[in-house]
């Protein structure tokens, strides 16, 4: 079975939130209700809506061509999804 996901980017909205919304405004994933306080469940909505550039940085870097702006690129999207950016 070949599964497909929702492209990216996503976005982090927090009303209802935390709720993660792709380019079309659709809702790709909810963290409304969860039993995690409230940074821990902002974080992980951060990290889920940083997936798509997550998985885009892990493909460059398993590129062999692979250089010196690939792993510039896949520094900055792992400060991203750890909001250190």
């Amino acid at each position: 079975m070949n599964s497909t996901h929702t492209p990216g980017p996503w976005n982090l909205g927090m009303r209802p939130g935390p709720i993660i919304y792709g380019t079309l405004g659709e809702q790709v994933a909810g963290l409304r209700g969860s039993s995690l306080g409230k940074n821990e469940t902002i974080a992980n909505a951060r990290l889920i809506a940083s997936a798509p550039d997550l998985l885009a940085a892990l493909e460059r870097l398993a590129h062999p061509m692979a250089d010196d702006e690939d792993l510039d690129y896949a520094r900055e999207v792992i400060a991203k999804a750890k909001g250190q950016q």
